[in-house]
């Protein structure tokens, strides 16, 4: 059954562009599952007439208690995150895509004529959230974004919850949000992950409490779901195709509840959008 609202949703259109950039901050949980899909994607891409390429980041290499949770074997153990994924699936695919290993910085992000970039965030901490939210401050109001931000998240402490969320800016206004703001057609901008949800920027109490607990010790106090990370990538990639390959996208965030066998989408009709306007 189809939500009343989507009926009511605009399409978000990402203007005319050649190229596509995905910038994968992030490679182990969600990361790690969202990559062999987020190449098919750029196959895709490629074969319909763009070009299509894609940058991991990660500085960290993998380890022993990644695997099962993360798309790691064995045999790859103490090689950085982002350098394997990239190699295995570059290979695989034929395609472009470079590895950093280091952590995100937003001077990586390089805004060039005719390129979309979808920065997309798969990190479990404030800080690096708040690296890619500058990345939003590159996008200029009186145009279409070509710098967009979409979050990956789960509840963690065991609960198969999740979030994914969309955002292309921190101030959306009647003016910026749609082609024509008295009789719309679709949607030029939408609001931020961290606008939609500002704890994203919030440092976890553990982070604040002690900076000499260990991210192992961080990770048992909030055990993840042995599957969480897989049905945050299918819902993660859903929402990047249907932005850059069938542009037909109408919602700019997604939540559910395994346990529960839950899920909701939240749309972008100027309905809803008018609840996250700047406020002046």
């Amino acid at each position: 059954m189809i939500d009343s609202e989507y009926s009511q949703a605009l399409p978000v259109m990402v203007g005319d562009y050649r190229y596509v950039q995905f910038i994968l901050v992030g490679c182990g949980g969600t990361g790690g599952f969202l990559s062999p899909s987020l190449a098919r994607l750029i196959l895709a891409l490629n074969q319909g007439g763009k070009r299509a390429f894609a940058t991991f980041v990660d500085a960290d290499n993998v380890e022993s208690k990644n695997i099962p949770r993360q798309n790691f074997v064995q045999a790859e153990m103490g090689f950085n995150k982002a350098q394997v994924l990239a190699r295995r699936y570059s290979l695989a695919y034929g395609l472009e895509i470079r590895a950093i290993a280091s952590s995100f910085e937003a001077e990586m992000v390089k805004p060039e004529w005719g390129k979309v970039t979808v920065v997309i965030g798969a990190v479990d901490n404030a800080a690096a959230r708040t690296e890619i939210a500058k990345t939003l401050e590159i996008n200029l109001n009186y145009q279409v974004p070509n710098i967009w931000w979409l979050d990956c998240g789960n509840q963690g402490n065991g609960i198969p919850a999740g979030q994914v969320l969309l955002g292309s800016t921190h101030s959306l206004t009647l003016q910026n949000a749609f082609n024509h703001p008295d009789t719309p057609n679709f949607c030029v901008n939408l609001p931020s992950p961290s606008v939609v949800a500002p704890t994203l920027l919030t440092p976890e109490k553990e982070a604040l409490q002690s900076s000499r607990l260990s991210c192992a010790e961080m990770a048992r106090l909030n055990q993840q779901a042995l599957f969480i990370n897989q049905r945050v990538a299918a819902e993660a990639i859903e929402i990047l195709a249907q932005l850059t390959l069938t542009r037909g996208l109408k919602r700019f965030a997604t939540y559910f509840h395994g346990e529960v066998g839950s899920s909701r989408s939240v749309y972008s009709s100027p309905n809803t959008l008018v609840n996250f306007f700047q406020k002046i």
